[in-house]
């Protein structure tokens, strides 16, 4: 069995993904450099890796940006199991304070978040004006609008829309954001 992801960035410098491996174990925590890089190391690491290849050393494979998604290597030492809801609940408001009355389903969790209204008070975070953002946004938005939450739109993607306008330094009209606007 391979060794575990290090709880910090000693991890960054060889990775099964690109088959690098770095000359000792005990890298750097935070750089995940060895202690001494030395100019003629035999050894393919990142940073050799990079020196060498330039853009081809980029991973995923720039042929792949837009289709490919990826997780982070780094252990936060948290993880969806340390939440846990557990409310109270000592009075029942707007509905019967009956049992078999104040259930899931009659319940309102309903607000407004910037003066729109939304059944749930959960926002899908920006996923700003990469490919991925725009490969995916059908289903972002569509699953966002049919289930009462709000999605953001990415602050840059007027930016990064090759046919935007902008007259004096303004967004005067975007495909891309229609688009993301209009399928929401």
């Amino acid at each position: 069995m391979s060794e575990r992801v290090h709880r910090n960035s000693a991890y960054l410098n060889g990775k099964s993904t690109t088959g690098t491996i770095t000359r000792v174990k005990d890298t750097s925590p935070t750089s995940g450099m060895c202690p001494i890089c030395i100019r003629d190391c035999p050894i393919m690491c990142e940073i050799s890796l990079s020196s060498f290849r330039g853009r081809e050393a980029l991973y995923p494979e720039p042929v792949q940006f837009g289709y490919s998604t990826a997780g982070a290597l780094k252990d936060f030492g948290l993880d969806w199991s340390h939440f846990n809801i557990q409310a109270g609940l000592f009075e029942a408001l707007g509905i019967e304070e009956d049992s078999n009355v104040a259930i899931f389903p009659n319940v309102s969790t309903e607000t407004k978040v910037g003066g729109i209204p939304i059944k749930l008070p959960i926002i899908v975070g920006a996923f700003g004006s990469t490919d991925v953002a725009r490969l995916n946004w059908d289903g972002l938005a569509t699953g966002a609008a049919l289930s009462g939450i709000i999605a953001i739109v990415g602050e840059n993607v007027c930016g990064m829309d090759p046919e935007a306008k902008f007259t004096n330094g303004k967004v005067t009209y975007s495909k891309e954001l229609k688009r993301r606007v209009d399928l929401f």
